[in-house]
């Protein structure tokens, strides 16, 4: 079997430790070969690192013209990603904890670091080195993905606090994720009058039962109302137990209309066809309505409903609208364009 060698970098300025440590890695066994390197200062080290790959540090504290931790602060910058095990004689816990907060790996205590067991010791630090920086990259990539994401994502805990917030989710609610972190979901995220039943869809979630899709309303800072369609999904730690709740929400099509601060008041239909000419006939009186507010503000009642009536018969003949929907739409025109919305002779007998 080829195993692979492990570079090792010992920067040391003591000589007789060098020999010790050569001699006990050359020893560690048949499944840990290593090819070993000296430096005897910080800046030799670094200028080592710069030419080639290491696999780990050993990193003595005491080294002479250093100044302590600071060489820990000098290798890691130079070399982000390489495994380091300091070598100290201090039996101070607060050397060793700022060591490692620094960015050291490990630390091994001298005398007893130079051991049988140094290689193994070596091998363990590069591997756990590896894993976190697997998990590290994974969660990077999972929370892109999450952060990416078109719809509102919001991670919830079994007592209701708010422990995610993703992008859309912080564009929908015009909220940054810090402020809201552990606040309460229904209290941040839904209007009063939908909290019940998205509490009950969320209760159902908690205990694994089957959740129905939730509708709710959201007012935008401009006082436009959107609404929001709601999946919860439980989260599950380890397969089994249910540690929160995955809320995901999108805004809905069939969201009510308002033009100025008049609301239409009219729930459409959810076919995606007859939504698109909706929307175009909408923009198009949009546009129609800022002429008229500036040509007069008192328009003639008579010929707005004519308007109205040439246009339902055009969608009618075009087979743009069934003309069950025609009227309805010819209904929020004249709500939405005169003052004295009556209902015109040829609507009166029609029901929509």
């Amino acid at each position: 079997m080829d195993i692979k060698r492990t570079n090792v970098l010992l920067v040391e300025d003591d000589p007789a430790v060098c020999r010790l440590i050569r001699r006990i890695l050359s020893k560690a066994g048949q499944n840990f070969r290593c090819t070993l390197q000296t430096a005897s200062t910080v800046s030799n080290a670094i200028d080592q690192l710069r030419k080639r790959r290491f696999d780990n540090v050993l990193l003595d504290l005491g080294l002479s013209g250093s100044n302590g931790l600071e060489t820990v602060d000098r290798i890691r910058t130079s070399s982000p990603d390489v495994p380091i095990i300091v070598l100290t004689a201090t039996t101070d816990k607060d050397v060793q904890v700022e060591a490692i907060k620094r960015g050291a790996d490990d630390y091994l205590i001298t005398p007893k670091a130079f051991c049988e067991s140094l290689g193994e010791h070596i091998q363990y630090v590069i591997q756990r080195k590896k894993a976190i920086e697997a998990l590290r990259h994974g969660c990077e990539y999972f929370r892109s993905i999450v952060e990416n994401a078109p719809c509102a994502i919001v991670c919830i805990s079994p007592q209701g606090r708010i422990l995610e917030f993703n992008a859309c989710a912080q564009d929908f609610w015009k909220q940054e994720r810090e402020k809201v972190t552990g606040k309460s979901f229904l209290q941040t995220c839904v209007e009063r009058g939908d909290r019940f039943n998205v509490y009950v869809e969320l209760r159902k979630a908690l205990a694994g039962e089957s959740v129905k899709r939730a509708s709710t309303t959201i007012t935008n800072a401009d006082g436009r109302s959107d609404s929001l369609l709601w999946d919860f999904s439980p989260m599950r730690t380890d397969g089994a137990s249910i540690s929160g709740v995955i809320a995901i929400a999108r805004e809905s099509r069939a969201a009510t209309v308002r033009i100025g601060n008049r609301l239409s008041a009219v729930k459409l239909t959810s076919k995606p066809d007859f939504n698109d000419t909706v929307e175009t006939i909408m923009n198009s009186l949009a546009a129609i309505l800022k002429k008229i507010e500036k040509i007069n503000s008192r328009a003639d009642p008579a010929t707005l409903r004519q308007l109205a009536d040439n246009m339902c018969s055009v969608n009618c003949q075009n087979r743009q609208i069934p003309s069950r929907k025609a009227v309805a739409m010819e209904r929020l025109v004249l709500s939405l364009i005169t003052s004295n919305p009556t209902k015109p002779d040829n609507i009166a007998n029609h029901r929509a």
